[in-house]
């Protein structure tokens, strides 16, 4: 029977094993070399995302998508950054139009992830990105409708004629568990989003002890993450 490792080994980095957020990949993709001028963000919300690509390229431009009776993307402001609503399914773009799509922690929210992917992967040019995070182990929260297996989100991807390039671990799945459980401690929590959660920690002292390389940190970070972040790419060359 195949396990983990055998079914992502090749999408595990093993550079390096921190725990990160979707922004570790939007900062990737914009200090690259050729960063890309255009950014939809699906699942916008209130548009937060649009300043964190505006610190890279004051000139990019930034599109938002999102759902149109979302709580979150009621909080945007008129006159704001571009806000697009759309039925959830069905992106408002031409095919082979957006070099590049960022996506925060929504597909545990999308209602139907394999036609939505689908779309993702008919709006990219060939060789664009698809990028950010969703949930694995994470209570319910704000409609929530799914958790992904790292596996199974790779699966959805796939399906939907695109490549998962790279996966990395965010916070670990107890910790998410015990914030949302224990309201009183709930801000002491919420720092782990900036520094290893303290399972993550645990399982870097386990590496320490046992020397294991780099890539099966990653594993065990993510066979028990409560969120990761994600690089998918259309296949195409990439401009």
């Amino acid at each position: 029977m195949a396990n983990l490792w055998d079914l992502m080994r090749d999408c595990i980095p093993d550079d390096h094993a921190r725990q990160v957020t979707s922004r570790y990949y939007l900062d990737e993709v914009m200090t690259s070399p050729g960063a890309p001028d255009r950014v939809v963000d699906l699942g916008c919300g209130r548009g937060t995302s649009a300043a964190l690509f505006r610190r890279h390229d004051p000139k990019v431009r930034w599109v938002g998508v999102d759902i149109r009776d979302s709580p979150e993307a009621r909080q945007h402001r008129p006159g704001g950054v571009p806000l697009v609503h759309f039925d959830g399914v069905h992106l408002p773009f031409r095919s082979d139009a957006v070099p590049l799509i960022y996506s925060h922690q929504v597909f545990e929210h999308v209602s139907r992830p394999r036609e939505l992917l689908a779309e993702v992967g008919r709006v990219l040019r060939p060789g664009g990105l698809f990028i950010g995070s969703t949930s694995q182990f994470e209570p319910y929260h704000s409609f929530s409708l799914w958790n992904y297996t790292p596996y199974g989100f790779r699966v959805l991807v796939e399906e939907a004629g695109l490549a998962l390039e790279e996966i990395r671990p965010s916070l670990d799945g107890v910790t998410l568990i015990m914030r949302s459980y224990d309201h009183r401690r709930k801000t002491e929590y919420g720092r782990y989003w900036d520094e290893e959660s303290p399972l993550n920690t645990e399982i870097d002292g386990w590496a320490k002890d046992t020397k294991r390389r780099t890539a099966l940190v990653n594993l065990r970070k993510l066979t028990f993450c409560g969120q990761f972040a994600f690089r998918v790419a259309k296949p195409g060359r990439r401009a």
